[in-house]
C-alpha cells in the first residue's frame, strides 16, 4: 500500500485484519507508513491524499495521531530550516497540506495549524509567507486579507508581525489599520506596561499613519498612562535609532517634555557612565536635537539633583545660560 502508487487497491478487509491482532499490526503499518513518507512520488498529491485519506477513515485514534504528530513535525522543521520550498518538490509540505485538506474535509478542528502559521512571520520572509499561507488558501484561511487580520491580532506578541503586514501590503494583501491604531492607544492605557508591549507601542507609531490615527485618538486623560509607559522603558529603548522614540513621543505630546527629558535623565544616571562626562553629553544631545526640551530644562534638572560638575560642562556647551548660573 505505501511502496506503490496505484490507487486502485482493494483495501476493504484492512480495517478487519488489523483489528484482529492490533498491537503488531500497528506497529507494522506505522513502519511502513514512516518509512514511506520519505519517497518522492511523481503523482504525490493524488497518492497522499488516497492513503492519508484512508488511513484517517479507519477512525483509529492512535494510528491517527501518531501520523498527524509525524507529518506536522517534519512540516514545521522544514519550514524553520529551509530558505525556500516549493510544495511540488518538498514531500514534508506536500504530505501536510494533503493532511489539512482531509482533516476539513472531516471538518475537524485546525486552529492549531491556523495557529502556526500565524505565528510563522517571526522566523519567514514575507515572500515565503505569502506562498506558503496560498497553499492553505481555503483550507484555514479564506484569503491572504483574512490571515493578514490574525496576524494584526498577535502584533502584541511580537513586533515583526506588524512588519510582515506592512510588507504582505506589497503583494495587495490589505489590514485594517484601524484595528493597530486602536491596539496602540490600548497599550498606552495598559494597567501594566512592561518591555514587550513598550517595544511593540514604539514600533507601532513608527508608521506614519499609525501615528496620525492615535494622535487623532489620544487625549489628555491619556498623559498620566503615557508617562507610566515611558518611565517603564529601559534606557536602551529611549535611546533606540538616535532617540527616535523621543522624536515620537514628542510628536504624540509635546507637552511631557520636561516629564520625559526627567524620566530619561534618571535611567541615564542609573547606569555605569564610561567616563566622567558621558552623562552631561548625552544630556547636550538631548537638549539639542529636541528643541521641546531645551537647554534650561536640562539645567533645570541638573539643579535640582545637585549635579553640580555636569551643570559646568552643560552651561559651557550653552553659553547663552551662564547668565542663570548664579541661580543654579
Amino acid at each position: 500500500m505505501f511502496f506503490s502508487d496505484r490507487t486502485d487497491l482493494d483495501l476493504s478487509k484492512f480495517k478487519f485484519l488489523l483489528k484482529e491482532n492490533f498491537e503488531p499490526h500497528f506497529e507494522y503499518v506505522w513502519d511502513r507508513f514512516e518509512k514511506s513518507s520519505e519517497i518522492y512520488w511523481i503523482n504525490g498529491a493524488e497518492f497522499w491524499s488516497h492513503r492519508l485519506g484512508f488511513l484517517l477513515s479507519l477512525n483509529e485514534k492512535s494510528i491517527t495521531k501518531r501520523i498527524e504528530g509525524h507529518l506536522e513535525k517534519r512540516m514545521f522543521h522544514l519550514m524553520k530550516h529551509k530558505f525556500t520550498v516549493n510544495i511540488k518538490y518538498d514531500i514534508e509540505y506536500l504530505q501536510f497540506v494533503e493532511l489539512c485538506k482531509i482533516r476539513r474535509a472531516r471538518k475537524e478542528d485546525l486552529s492549531h495549524v491556523q495557529n502556526y502559521l500565524t505565528d510563522m512571520p517571526s522566523h519567514v520572509s514575507a515572500e515565503k509567507l505569502v506562498g506558503i499561507v496560498s497553499s492553505f488558501i481555503p483550507i484555514c484561511f479564506q484569503s491572504l486579507d483574512e490571515y493578514a487580520q490574525l496576524v494584526a491580532r498577535k502584533i502584541t506578541r511580537s513586533a515583526r508581525h506588524f512588519d510582515l503586514l506592512l510588507e504582505l501590503e506589497q503583494y495587495g494583501c490589505q489590514f485594517d489599520r484601524n484595528f493597530v491604531i486602536t491596539l496602540a492607544h490600548d497599550i498606552i492605557q495598559s494597567p501594566t506596561h512592561n518591555e514587550k508591549n513598550c517595544q511593540t507601542f514604539f514600533y507601532l507609531i513608527k508608521d506614519p499613519q499609525i501615528m496620525d490615527g492615535l494622535k487623532k485618538k489620544y487625549e489628555i486623560g491619556n498623559r498620566p498612562a503615557l508617562l507610566d509607559l515611558v518611565n517603564s522603558c529601559n534606557f536602551r529603548l529611549l535611546e533606540d535609532q538616535h532617540m527616535l522614540n523621543i522624536k515620537n513621543l514628542l510628536e504624540l505630546d509635546a507637552s511631557l517634555a520636561e516629564n520625559i527629558a526627567g524620566i530619561y535623565a534618571d535611567k541615564l544616571y542609573l547606569r555605569k557612565a564610561s567616563h566622567k562626562k558621558a552623562n552631561a553629553d548625552r544630556l547636550i544631545r538631548l537638549a539639542k536635537t529636541f528643541s521641546q526640551i531645551g537647554p534650561k530644562k536640562i539645567l533645570a534638572y541638573l539643579s535640582h539633583h545637585n549635579r553640580m560638575t555636569d551643570i559646568k560642562y552643560v552651561l559651557f556647551a550653552f553659553p547663552e545660560l551662564r547668565k542663570l548660573a548664579a541661580f543654579v
